[in-house]
C-alpha cells in the first residue's frame, strides 16, 4: 500500500476504554491488509428498464466486529482515519466493478469532509480508475448527509470533481441537516430521495404532495432524482407516477458481492401499469411539522365558496355539485355561524341508493349534513391546521378546511394550498439556517423574537455565548471545533419546552427564547451539562490540568481555561419593548458582564418584570 495510506494513522487515542483500543488495532488491520468486501446495489433506469448504475456498498470482514458499516466507519471517524478507510472503499469497489465488467456507472459513497480533504484532489482516484481502464464519465460520487461540513468549501470541492468530469450526487434528502440549502448550492447531477418519501407514500396523499414539490424542485435546478428504498409494487408504481426516471430498492435488487445483471421481471410488468397517486385511498397521518408557529390561516388566500342554509333542499345542493366538479364541500351556515357541512361524496353516495331522488329531493340540507365539520379561525397556526387536517377520517383528510373569524365563515382553505405553503416555509427556513447546526439563523431570529413581543405574551430571550472557543478551536482545529458547536445546538435543542425557540447567530453565538416559569433552572442544566461533556473534547493530559496552551490574538503563546458558556438573558414581559432591537441593546449590555465571570455564568436583566 501507498506510504501516503498510512500517513494520518498517528491519532490520539489517549483516553479510549480497552474494547476502543480492541476496535482501533482491528480497524487498523483492516485498512493494511485492504479486507473490504464491496457489495454492488443496482441502480435502473425506470423508464428505459435498463441498469444504470451500481453503488457501492462496503462491508468489513464477515468474521469481523467491524463487519456492519455504521460500525466500520463509525470507527473510523473516531480513530480520525476516515479519509484513509475510505481510500480502501474507493480502490477495492472500482477493482470489483471493472473487474467484474459491470455495465453502467459507478456510484461512490464519499463524506463530505474527505471530499474537501486536499490530498483526496491529489488524483490517486483518477489514477485508480485509469489503472482499472474507467474512465471519471462513468463514477457518480455519492455525498452522504452525515457530515457536517463548510458547505463553502463543499461547493469549490464538487465544482473541482465536475470540472474533470465526474458526476456528483446527494443522499438521503430529507434524513440530513440544511438539506435544501445544500440542494440549491450544490446543484449535485443526481439527488437521492430518502427511503421515508418512498415507502408506503402510495398510501398517503400528504406525503404524496411533498414528493411532487421536491420532484418539481430538482428539475428546476437540473438534478434528476433516483428514489431509494423501493420495496414494495406500492412503492414502484408511485415512483412511476412521479415521473421519477430512477429507482433502487430491495424490490429490484438487493446489495450483492455478485451484483445482478438482468432487469427484474417486476419492473417490466409493473412499467405498464403506474397507478396515479391522485387515486390513492388516504390514510390520517400527520402532515410535515410547520418550522414558524406563528403564520396563522388568515395570511392565506381563502376561496369565498358561497355557504348553503340548513333548510335549503338538498336537491340544490346537489345541483350546485354537479355544475362545479371542483366544489368538494358545502358550508351550512345559520345567522353568520357554521352549524355543519355538506360533503360532496356523501351527498352523491346518498342520493345513489333506491329512491333517494323521492326521499330526498324536497328534504332540508340538515336532514344530511355532517353536524360536526372540521373549522379553523383565520387566528389559528398553520401548523395546528394542518395535524387537525390530517388527523381527520381518511374519506375527509384531503376536504378544504372551513373557515371563520371569532365563529364567523369567512370562506375555505384548499388543504393544497396549505401544504405548499408549508413547504415554502421548509424551503425559506433552509435557506436561512445555520449549514452546521441546521438552526435558524438571524432572519428567523429576528423575526421570531418580534413576533413573540406582537403576541404580547411574556418570555425569557437569552443568549449563550462560548468563552475561550477560539483557543481551542486553533488547538484542535476545525472539526472538533464543529463538534463543541455541535454540542452547544444539541443541549439547548435538549432542553427547549414546546413552545421555545432555539436560533443559531453564528459562530459560537446561540439564542434561546424561553417560555415557560422553570426556564432559569433549564438554563442551568445546559450549563451543568456543558460542563460534563464538553471536557470529552479535551485531550486526557489538557483535562488534568485544566487548561490548554495556544498562541492569542498576538501571537503569543498563553493558557486558557476550559470552554465555557456565558449566557446573558433578559425577561420580556408585555410591553417591556416595542422591537426586538431593543431587547437585544439590553443583551449586548449585561453580556460584558457575563464574559467576565470565569466559568459557566449566568447574568440576568429583570428590570420592568412584574
Amino acid at each position: 500500500m501507498e506510504v501516503a495510506l498510512l500517513k494520518t494513522m498517528q491519532f490520539e487515542c489517549n483516553d479510549l476504554a480497552e474494547d476502543g483500543l480492541v476496535m482501533q488495532a482491528e480497524l487498523v488491520a483492516i485498512i493494511k491488509q485492504q479486507r473490504i468486501n464491496t457489495m454492488f446495489q443496482p441502480i435502473f433506469d425506470i423508464e428505459s428498464n435498463n441498469i444504470f448504475a451500481y453503488e457501492a456498498l462496503s462491508r468489513g470482514p464477515a468474521d469481523s466486529p467491524l463487519f456492519q458499516a455504521d460500525m466500520l466507519f463509525a470507527t473510523a471517524h473516531d480513530c480520525r482515519m476516515t479519509g484513509d478507510l475510505d481510500y480502501v472503499c474507493r480502490r477495492k469497489a472500482v477493482e470489483n466493478f471493472a473487474g467484474r465488467n459491470l455495465p453502467g456507472k459507478l456510484a461512490l459513497n464519499i463524506c463530505p469532509s474527505v471530499l474537501v480533504d486536499p490530498d483526496f484532489r491529489s488524483g490517486r482516484t483518477l489514477q485508480m480508475l485509469q489503472e482499472a481502464g474507467l474512465g471519471s464519465e462513468r463514477v457518480i460520487l455519492e455525498l452522504t448527509e452525515h457530515m457536517q461540513t463548510d458547505i463553502s468549501s463543499l461547493k469549490a470541492a464538487v465544482e473541482y470533481y465536475k470540472g474533470m468530469g465526474f458526476s456528483i450526487a446527494m443522499d438521503d434528502l430529507g434524513a440530513g441537516y440544511s438539506n435544501l440549502r445544500l440542494l440549491a448550492e450544490l446543484q449535485p447531477d443526481y439527488l437521492k430521495l430518502d427511503k421515508f418519501f418512498v415507502s408506503g407514500v402510495s398510501h398517503d396523499r400528504v406525503e404524496a404532495d411533498f414528493v411532487k414539490l421536491i420532484v418539481d424542485l430538482a428539475n428546476r435546478v437540473g438534478c434528476r432524482v433516483i428514489a431509494e428504498g423501493i420495496e414494495t409494487v406500492d412503492d414502484l408504481q408511485f415512483v412511476q407516477s412521479m415521473d421519477i426516471r430512477f429507482g433502487q430498492g430491495y424490490l429490484l435488487g438487493r446489495p450483492q458481492a455478485q451484483a445482478a445483471t438482468c432487469v427484474p421481471e417486476i419492473l417490466m410488468v409493473t412499467a405498464k401499469s403506474a397507478i396515479a397517486v391522485s387515486d390513492a385511498n388516504v390514510t390520517g397521518t400527520q402532515a410535515a411539522t410547520v418550522l414558524c408557529e406563528s403564520e396563522c390561516i388568515g395570511s392565506m388566500r381563502l376561496h369565498q365558496t358561497k355557504p348553503c342554509a340548513p333548510d335549503d333542499s338538498l336537491n340544490a345542493v346537489l345541483n350546485r355539485f354537479k355544475a362545479d366538479a371542483q366544489l368538494q364541500v358545502i358550508a351550512v351556515v345559520d345567522r353568520g355561524c357554521v352549524v355543519g357541512a355538506v360533503m360532496r361524496d356523501e351527498l352523491f353516495e346518498a342520493f345513489s341508493m333506491p329512491y333517494a331522488h323521492s326521499l330526498y329531493r324536497k328534504s332540508p340540507v340538515s336532514q344530511l349534513m355532517l353536524k360536526q365539520p372540521l373549522v379553523v379561525d383565520v387566528n389559528d397556526a398553520l401548523s395546528e391546521a394542518s395535524r387537525r387536517a390530517t388527523s381527520r377520517l381518511f374519506n375527509l383528510v384531503y376536504c378544504p378546511l372551513i373557515v371563520c373569524d371569532k365563529d364567523k365563515y369567512v370562506g375555505m382553505l384548499s388543504i393544497r394550498a396549505l401544504l405548499e405553503k408549508i413547504t415554502l416555509m421548509q424551503v425559506e427556513h433552509a435557506l436561512h439556517c445555520n449549514p452546521l447546526t441546521g438552526l435558524s439563523g438571524n432572519v428567523r431570529i429576528a423575526s421570531e423574537v418580534q413576533l413573540r413581543m406582537n403576541d404580547r405574551r411574556g418570555f425569557v430571550l437569552s443568549h449563550f455565548d462560548l468563552d475561550n472557543f477560539k483557543a481551542f478551536n486553533d488547538k484542535y482545529g476545525y472539526e472538533r471545533g464543529d463538534q463543541m458547536i455541535g454540542l452547544v445546538a444539541e443541549l439547548l435543542r435538549d432542553a427547549a419546552h414546546e413552545r421555545d425557540f432555539v436560533g443559531h447567530i453564528g459562530g459560537d453565538d446561540f439564542v434561546m427564547v424561553l417560555c415557560d416559569d422553570d426556564w432559569e433552572a433549564r438554563i442551568w442544566s445546559v450549563l451543568n451539562a456543558f460542563s460534563i461533556q464538553s471536557r470529552l473534547l479535551y485531550n486526557h493530559s489538557e483535562r488534568d490540568k485544566g487548561f490548554i496552551e495556544a498562541a492569542d490574538r498576538l501571537g503569543h503563546i498563553r493558557q486558557f481555561p476550559m470552554a465555557s458558556l456565558s449566557v446573558s438573558a433578559v425577561t420580556c414581559p408585555p410591553g417591556r419593548f416595542d422591537s426586538h432591537l431593543e431587547a437585544s441593546e439590553v443583551i449586548a449590555e449585561i453580556k460584558h458582564r457575563s464574559k467576565k465571570i470565569e466559568g459557566n455564568s449566568l447574568v440576568v436583566d429583570r428590570r420592568d418584570t412584574a
